[in-house]
């Protein structure tokens, strides 16, 4: 703690400065008392004298001197008493400053005191940390050159908090917040005030964060909301899942593609969905275009569309199968990954519909993560999708060419389909037929389109070398 000249340190506290008045007080009580008592001791005295000398009767003012004498022990003893209560309150009085600057100099915060023409006259160590400078430092320096307040924020503060800025040391910009008592004087004036800074920038910056995170998921709801009622943001386009050895398209799954400039991915979209708290009703919109398209899949070939947990578990997601009727037998429902399963006992309850309704269930993602693998084992799903990562140049690497032997022989043994995602060479092609894996689906294979493939253009591309 440090005290600018002239300050001194009874003046830091009020209620050391309320101790001290008091000190005053019995100080002049027994200032007054000492004189008096010695005084009517004399006072006594000379009244005596006449008595004492002359051998006159005593009459009733000397009786009142000796009654004045008698009352002088009891007197004494209250000035003793007043005396020790003095000294106890000087001790105390002490301790309190002593206190007082103890915690000054470990509070967390900055303490400081301005005088009544707003300079620093006393500053606890705290400013280090919060301006970086030293209390020594601060001393004289003018408020509104440290932080942005005056006058009128301290007067219309006072009693209550308020958030200002301030220049660190290092020259980035602090967030404080203060609280500030004013300092009167015997007559009603202010003589300066007693203030308290945080550094809550950290505080301010995280909820900065929240504002432009709230806005923007204010931003996608609405963005989001006008795509499901306009009906005209959002397109389904088909890529074929293609018999690797009859060269032929066996079904497709329904992607999504959004309307809107500048282009933005589906899975950005999908994302900021689930963000904004619109998931479900996103996905069961993409979900009835996907099913629109139904009809343009021709009659041996399936549907595979794209469904998170959440969404499967949401009522309105049967009732979509449930208007499909017989359809639903052509429908692959294939499980997306948008948060952890924590209820695998409602989800495998609704797989039980799903295939009850004649559908099939996929797990997408195989290979990549333990969530995936989570799903098979749950879940027994009908087809298993092979994730890119294990196709990729599968041919140059003997663990993948293991690995999707290894998953054919696990598929083959629960009596699973299993679809490589992402084939985007012959040679990818040849290694997967080589390891048993039946099925692909990739830009070699065909690239998402408006319309269903034509067989010779996918034969074309799967037999090529």
């Amino acid at each position: 703690m440090t005290d600018y000249p002239g300050v001194s340190d009874e003046s830091a506290p009020t209620d050391v400065e309320s101790a001290a008045a008091t000190r005053r007080l019995i100080a002049a009580v027994i200032v007054v008392l000492g004189p008096s008592m010695l005084l009517t001791l004399l006072a006594s005295v000379w009244e005596w004298e006449d008595v004492v000398v002359t051998g006159e009767l005593p009459e009733a003012d000397e009786w009142l001197a000796v009654a004045a004498i008698c009352w002088l022990p009891l007197v004494a003893w209250i000035m003793i008493r007043l005396i020790g209560l003095y000294r106890r309150m000087q001790a105390t009085a002490r301790a309190a400053v002593e206190a007082f600057h103890s915690t000054m100099q470990t509070v967390g915060g900055w303490v400081w005191r301005l005088d009544a023409d707003l300079r620093f006259i006393f500053s606890n160590e705290g400013v280090e940390a919060v301006l970086g400078t030293t209390a020594d430092g601060i001393l004289g320096v003018e408020l509104d050159t440290v932080m942005t307040a005056g006058l009128r924020e301290l007067t219309a503060a006072a009693g209550s908090e308020w958030r200002s800025e301030a220049r660190h040391a290092d020259g980035t910009v602090r967030h404080l917040r203060n609280s500030v008592t004013p300092v009167y004087g015997e007559r009603g004036e202010i003589r300066g005030y007693h203030g308290f800074s945080a550094d809550i920038t950290e505080q301010v910056l995280a909820e900065a964060e929240q504002r432009t995170r709230s806005e923007q998921q204010d931003a996608a709801r609405a963005r989001i909301t006008d795509l499901l009622a306009g009906g005209e943001g959002l397109r389904i386009v088909l890529q074929p899942i293609v018999d690797l050895t009859t060269h032929r398209a066996v079904g497709a799954e329904a992607l999504s593609r959004f309307a809107g400039q500048p282009y933005r991915p589906p899975n950005e979209w999908f994302d900021e969905a689930w963000q904004a708290g619109l998931g479900p009703d996103l996905e069961l919109y993409a979900l009835d275009a996907a099913l629109a398209r139904l009809a343009d899949v021709p009659g041996d070939a399936y549907l595979s569309v794209n469904v998170a947990p959440e969404t499967m578990l949401d009522p309105r997601f049967l009732q979509r199968l449930d208007r499909l009727g017989p359809c639903a037998a052509r429908i692959t429902v294939e499980i997306t990954e948008h948060a952890v399963v924590t209820d695998y006992d409602a989800l495998v309850a609704v797989v039980d519909e799903i295939h009850g309704r004649g559908a099939r269930l996929a797990v997408d993602d195989a290979g990549a993560g333990y969530a995936s693998m989570q799903h098979i084992l749950r879940l027994r799903p009908d087809v298993i999708k092979l994730d890119r990562s294990i196709v990729d140049q599968a041919e140059r690497d003997s663990a993948r060419r293991a690995l999707m032997a290894a998953m054919a022989a696990f598929a083959a043994s629960l009596g699973t389909t299993v679809v490589a995602e992402g084939v985007e060479t012959a040679e990818e092609v040849a290694v997967l037929r080589d390891a048993g894996i039946p099925l692909g689906q990739g830009y070699h294979l065909g690239r998402p389109h408006d319309d269903w493939p034509a067989s010779q253009g996918l034969a074309d591309m799967v037999g090529s070398r």
